[in-house]
């Protein structure tokens, strides 16, 4: 963020002064602001934070994974959706039509209006960090999708840009929020599993070719960041490292074994941890029709075995939650459409309430820039054939 001239400064604090002169009378028809003022090395910052009306959303892609967002933001109390962002000139009306509310597709103009509160970034992977840090410096909250960018430089540069903008920066990894995976990281944190010894990842998905082929950007390092791991992936791997603790040496191979693409379809990975546990990682898009994942963790008493959204077997010495039965279907291993948007909701209103109370999101950006180190290390490791350190 720019350092305001002096100038500015006393605008906005006669500005703040006058707020604090508004007879309680006409409250019922003015919105109630907080100024919030920070002082920082000679900057001076003001973020308008309204406790009153609704945090206005924009939504920045117009794919499948934006169709969530909005699904997501019409579900959270207090979120409006006010407009969306698409590239593409030749379609602000379809587009349009389908979110329900205005399409602008020159991404300046949407970051210039002053009644929008926070940016959903759901368009492919390779422009989170150019969009994110340009809604940062214009003032607004983000929200973006996973991996929240294809370099750890970019990441840092989008962490710092909202720092220095007083914003919020949250990333949509929504499985935190399920009770289920928080009610395993409860027993890990508190101690209840011993000491954790081991832990393990099982991605066989199927994506078709028609699905790479369905827009450019799938299946490139450079708009995709990769395949199997990097796209499909990151969402357990965080998990894992979230169960886990921090990662400090990898080993992998990758390879393109079934599809015309630039990716990794397939990958293996064996992981250390700093406290000495061991993990491995095995994905895969080739694996037809598509099965559930899972997710295993163990410690020296206990382990949980998660499968598809819910617990396999739970075995800890305490009252365990409830048992999922085995998965109908294999959602999401078979279809990037086969889940749910309840944890999208989740996502949604944990950053709602974080804009609100000025308190940093349930994943931010700190937490989502760990599990892309993790997968950019794995995959240095699998192009060199070399174990390779993760700096913490």
């Amino acid at each position: 963020m720019q350092k305001p001239s002096h100038h500015d400064v006393a605008i906005l604090q006669f500005f703040a002064k006058e707020l604090c002169h508004v007879e309680r009378s006409e409250t019922s028809r003015c919105k109630l602001v907080e100024m919030l003022h920070y002082v920082q090395h000679d900057r001076v910052m003001f973020k308008e934070v309204d406790s009153m009306s609704n945090i206005n959303i924009a939504i920045v892609g117009a794919g499948m994974i934006a169709r969530y967002h909005a699904e997501a933001i019409r579900s959270t109390p207090g979120a409006r959706l006010v407009a969306v962002h698409r590239a593409d000139t030749a379609r602000p009306e379809e587009t349009a039509a389908q979110f329900g509310v205005p399409c602008e597709p020159n991404y300046d103009a949407l970051l210039a209006r002053a009644d929008i509160d926070l940016v959903c970034i759901c368009t492919p992977s390779g422009l989170h960090a150019r969009q994110a840090i340009a809604a940062a410096r214009s003032g607004k909250h983000v929200l973006v999708e996973k991996p929240m960018a294809l370099t750890l430089e970019d990441a840092d540069a989008m962490i710092a840009a909202c720092r220095d903008a007083g914003v919020q920066l949250g990333i949509a990894l929504q499985r935190r929020t399920d009770p289920i995976f928080r009610s395993v990281r409860a027993a890990v944190e508190d101690g209840r599993m011993g000491k954790m010894v081991l832990g393990s990842v099982n991605i066989p998905y199927q994506r078709t070719q028609e699905y790479y082929e369905s827009a450019d950007w799938r299946g490139t390092w450079a708009l995709d960041g990769g395949g199997a791991l990097m796209n499909q992936g990151i969402h357990l791997v965080d998990l894992l490292l979230w169960y886990m603790g921090e990662l400090v040496e990898v080993t992998a191979r990758a390879d393109t074994l079934s599809h015309n693409i630039e990716v990794e379809d397939c990958l293996v990975a064996t992981l250390r941890f700093a406290n000495g546990a061991l993990g491995s990682i095995a994905a895969t898009t080739d694996a037809a029709p598509g099965f559930p994942h899972r997710v295993e963790v163990y410690g020296d008493r206990g382990g949980v075995q998660l499968e598809g959204e819910g617990i396999a077997r739970w075995g800890v010495e305490d009252d365990a939650p409830e048992i999922a039965q085995a998965p109908a279907s294999a959602g999401v291993g078979a279809s990037p459409g086969g889940i749910s948007v309840a944890g999208h909701t989740r996502i949604m209103t944990d950053m709602v309430e974080a804009i609100r109370n000025n308190r940093p999101p349930l994943v931010p950006g700190e937490e989502g820039r760990r599990s892309l180190q993790a997968v950019l290390a794995i995959y240095e490791a699998a192009r060199s054939g070399q174990a390779v350190k993760v700096s913490r």
